[in-house]
């Protein structure tokens, strides 16, 4: 229940900074570069509640197992002054209370210089977010540095798109505003795969990344990469197919494929969300428990190994290849699906099955020695 309750409030914790970033950038851009966007002020003071509010949710394990043996008093003093996670909250609890009386204050002040501010206070929350990773607990400054900036990078992308979804009150200047964004999401996509990669070799040996996938961690892991392809085939058909029928057809409407895109990445905030509460696998051996390799092999039917001790490979099958090719034609439907002015909803049903099929492949081509 926890796990569940943890995972859900982390994506919604994503959610919120996408939200306030992405109203802030829009502040920015000229109007004729953008279609009008109107973020009402209390989804902004909603958001701030929220950062706070789902940024506790991890550490209540933290206080219900301090709970057992100490009064309230002493674990919220112990939380706050001893552990980083604690001390990492009360800067986040702070920062969000001065955010929410600056939007009080002045959401509706026209100057540039308020957007600039906001955006200042946001950044110094993501830091908070990055105090509590795991890269800065094992890396330290570099480890906060690294998640930081990728954190960051995936919010200025999404905060985009989900504005420009869920608060545009119109198409006009579309193309304009592709014209930008399309940049902006392609230097966006590059950051995040460098600093993602950097991130991984924190957490792991490349080399052991297969084996992981019987682990908890490497699970979440996977299934966040495989989202990673129809984002891409959702990302091709908003920044340059959408251009093409834009031009075509003066009267579509692009909002209901950005949201679609918007979903696929909630998805993968949700699977973020569950990684960042597994332990990463930097010993793989000393994580894999019989019990946790009984449970793997029978859910996938796959021949346990007799010995105790040995290793995984990758080697792909018939049925391992059969089914890669199928998650291709699934992805190409998905793709397909809005050049024939189909239905979103059906598109985003051929990207799951693009993706649940992938993953199965990967998961009969494990053998072990």
């Amino acid at each position: 229940m926890m796990f569940l309750l943890t995972t859900i409030s982390e994506a919604l914790l994503y959610t919120c900074f996408a939200l306030l970033l992405g109203n802030y950038i829009f502040s920015l851009i000229p109007s004729d570069k953008k279609p009008e966007i109107v973020v009402p002020r209390k989804y902004k003071l909603i958001a701030v509640v929220g950062i706070t509010l789902f940024s506790f949710i991890p550490i209540l394990s933290i206080v219900s197992y301090l709970l057992e043996d100490y009064n309230l008093p002493y674990v919220l003093k112990t939380l706050f002054l001893s552990f980083e996670v604690g001390k990492a909250w009360l800067m986040t609890f702070i920062l969000s209370v001065i955010l929410g009386l600056f939007i009080l204050i002045f959401d509706h002040k026209k100057k540039s210089i308020y957007p600039l501010i906001g955006s200042f206070f946001v950044f110094l929350l993501m830091i908070g977010v990055g105090w509590t990773s795991h890269a800065h607990s094992v890396y330290g400054l570099q480890g906060l540095i690294t998640h930081t900036v990728h954190f960051a990078t995936v919010v200025i992308w999404v905060g985009i798109l989900f504005v420009v979804s869920w608060f545009s009150k119109n198409k006009e200047n579309w193309l304009s505003f592709l014209g930008w964004f399309h940049v902006t999401a392609i230097f966006s996509f590059a950051i995040i795969v460098i600093t993602g990669l950097s991130l991984m070799n924190f957490a792991m040996d490349w080399k052991v990344y297969p084996s992981t996938w019987m682990i908890p961690y490497g699970q979440s892991l996977l299934i966040k990469h495989l989202l990673i392809l129809p984002l891409i085939g959702y990302a091709f058909i908003n920044g340059v197919l959408m251009k093409s029928k834009l031009r075509k057809d003066s009267n579509m409407d692009p909002r209901a494929w950005t949201k679609l895109e918007f979903f696929i990445i909630l998805l993968i905030f949700a699977a973020t969300g569950a990684l960042s509460q597994q332990s990463p696998p930097h010993i793989v051996d000393s994580l894999l428990s019989t019990d946790t390799l009984i449970q793997f092999f029978s859910i996938f039917g796959l021949e346990q190994p007799i010995q105790s001790v040995f290793s995984v490979q990758f080697v792909l099958g018939l049925n391992g290849i059969l089914l890669i090719i199928l998650a291709g034609l699934f992805f190409v439907l998905s793709v397909f699906s809005f050049i024939r002015k189909m239905p979103p909803l059906f598109s985003f049903i051929m990207s799951v099955l693009a993706v649940f099929s992938g993953y199965i492949a990967l998961m009969l081509s494990i053998q072990f020695v």
